[in-house]
């Protein structure tokens, strides 16, 4: 299930978890989660999948809100890593880390497309805080946005950086969504492609030469 071979997460979500069956449940479930959604997938399906007992789950984990909330400690682990150079002035740099942090982004997706507000109740913690992760992603978005038109990579007019990161943001969450529906034989890794490959050419009206090279380069060796 959490074979690097099959496109369902990226090598770097998968170095987060380990053999030891805790982690293997959790990568399991962030796979299934994924590709039916939170609110779809049942405990039995995770430990089939697993191919542990339902018990042995339990023992790890008491629901699926155990589950959602060491996905978030780990989202936040993995995408705080993937931008320790965040305030680099290096043009590759820059771009890299978009890359990378895209790639997190995609591996953790239904954190940020399933409407949690309907699967979850008012007064759980666990909302609180998907909820609040949603909020910093999509500052996230624009901020590297101003951070790469700072740097002469993307070239706005005064009114567009707001304007182009909604369409950014809204295109990112609508592929997460859209994607396995359109294409549901196609791999992970492909529409996972697909997607940041439809970002960029939103973008590309604003890329500078040195970023639209930079960019063309990374998208024929991902």
């Amino acid at each position: 299930m959490t074979d690097a071979a099959s496109g369902m997460l990226t090598p770097g979500t998968l170095d987060l978890f380990s053999k030891k069956t805790r982690d293997q449940i959790l990568a399991t479930s962030l796979v299934l989660f994924n590709q039916r959604g939170f609110g779809a997938v049942t405990t039995a399906s995770i430990a089939e999948h697993t191919d542990v007992l339902e018990g042995t789950l339990w023992y790890h984990f008491r629901s699926k809100k155990d589950m959602l909330a060491a996905h978030m400690e780990l989202l936040e682990t993995v995408f705080a890593q993937e931008n320790t150079q965040a305030d680099s002035s290096d043009a590759a740099v820059i771009i890299d880390g978009i890359f990378r942090s895209y790639d997190v982004i995609w591996d953790f997706r239904y954190l940020l497309r399933d409407d949690f507000n309907t699967l979850l109740k008012a007064e759980d913690a666990e909302l609180v805080k998907v909820l609040a992760i949603n909020e910093f992603l999509d500052g996230w978005t624009e901020g590297r946005m101003l951070h790469a038109a700072k740097h002469g990579l993307l070239d706005f007019e005064t009114e567009d950086p707001e304007a182009v990161s909604e369409i950014i943001l809204v295109l990112g969450r609508y592929w997460m969504d859209f994607s396995h529906k359109k294409y549901p034989e196609a791999a992970g890794s492909a529409l996972r492609y697909k997607g940041i490959s439809h970002i960029f050419t939103v973008l590309k009206p604003y890329l500078s030469d040195v970023a639209s090279q930079l960019i063309e380069s990374r998208l024929k060796h991902d």
